[in-house]
């Protein structure tokens, strides 16, 4: 698959803001994508613009993907949730797989395979700290426990499950499996509904001694925290550009409707405080967006990134959280109704929160990182 295939930078922001968008009254009441959307975002090549040529993608380095992930995460929250999970979980396969199990990244370019990454567990924090267990019997595993809010586990065929399998020792205890949808013993609870970014098939995974074969293995025994790491510090600084582009939506809602919203025969953009509100909103967003393409040349630098993907995740955070607000502020009462999009966008920034570590998360792996470089 040729570079040249890429496609344009505004045929694919145009995808999302006019296509996408279009499909977000039907996303939000039914919590599903359309078929149609999916098949487009296909067609479009949003799946494989950083898998590898061998797999049919276009090999697109990070800083120069992330202009594509940050135009995507301007629509609706499922729209991003596409580009953003498939051109990141492919990694963690293609570093760590088998060649069979790399197979699969083929699959993911077209949109017919689909891998549902699986770490969160109602009551873990830190990621070491899982309690799905699996048990070696003599040419299987048993795996039992659950997972919690794992993206797209309605439509996925596989899951990329992180499990202990070493109740002494920490952090090798934890190994990686990936395992089809059709495996007996799994139970997929996706009725469970979430304040925003819907459409993304959040569900509840269940299995109670779920027989496994040790060809479903992803790397080696104890290499689970590896695994998991070679997917979350990319994709911090992935989700990063993500939180970017919803505050540049926001700020760009903002402004328009500031420039078309009187009060006392005044539009609201003349105002004071409604410019003051406007430059704190580009502040942020610029910013944020320069932050996150420093973590991206590091990356592509081959550069050490965890301490600074945890730092720009961290402020980003807060960042899109702080744009949201005054968006929110400058659209008045107005936006606290379903006919502004303000209001879906408020919600679907909310899910930042929980995504792949908290801002309790980041602090600790920013402050142990400085600590220990001293």
């Amino acid at each position: 698959m040729s570079v040249s295939n890429v496609p344009g930078l505004d045929e694919f922001r145009s995808f999302f803001l006019d296509e996408v968008e279009e499909a977000a009254e039907e996303i939000e009441s039914t919590d599903a994508i359309p078929e149609r959307v999916l098949k487009r975002a296909a067609e479009l090549g949003a799946y494989r613009l950083t898998l590898p040529e061998e797999h049919g993608g276009f090999d697109l380095k990070l800083s120069d993907y992330l202009p594509y992930l940050e135009a995507s995460a301007e629509g609706p929250g499922a729209g991003r949730m596409l580009v953003h999970l498939t051109n990141g979980v492919w990694r963690p396969i293609a570093e760590f797989g088998t060649d069979e199990q790399r197979k699969l990244i083929a699959g993911l370019a077209s949109g017919d395979e689909v891998v549902a990454f699986c770490l969160t567990e109602q009551a873990g924090g830190t990621g070491r700290d899982l309690r799905s267990r699996a048990v070696k019997t003599q040419d299987d595993w048993l795996l039992s426990g659950e997972k919690h809010l794992i993206t797209f586990a309605d439509r996925a065929t596989h899951f990329l499950l992180v499990v202990g399998t070493d109740s002494e020792h920490e952090e090798a205890s934890l190994t990686a499996f990936l395992v089809p949808r059709e495996t007996d013993g799994f139970e997929i609870d996706v009725s469970q509904p979430t304040m925003g970014i819907h459409g993304t098939g959040h569900a509840f995974l269940r299995y109670e001694n779920m027989r496994v074969p040790d060809r479903f293995r992803l790397g080696v025994v104890g290499q689970g925290l590896e695994v998991a790491l070679s997917f979350l510090d990319y994709s911090r600084i992935s989700l990063s550009t993500c939180m970017v582009g919803l505050a540049k939506r926001a700020m760009d809602e903002a402004v328009a409707f500031s420039k078309r919203r009187e009060t006392f025969g005044k539009l609201i953009s003349s105002r004071q405080a409604i410019q003051g509100h406007i430059a704190d909103m580009h502040t942020d967003v610029t910013a944020g967006r320069a932050l996150v393409r420093a973590a991206a040349t590091d990356y592509d630098e081959g550069l050490p990134v965890r301490i600074i993907a945890a730092t720009a995740k961290l402020f980003c955070l807060n960042m899109v959280g702080r744009v949201t607000d005054l968006a929110l502020k400058v659209h008045g009462g107005y936006g606290f109704t379903k006919a502004a999009p303000i209001e879906r966008i408020y919600r679907d920034a909310r899910g930042f929160w929980f995504e792949e570590g908290t801002q309790e998360i980041q602090r600790l792996v920013i402050a142990r990182g400085v600590l220990d470089s001293a």
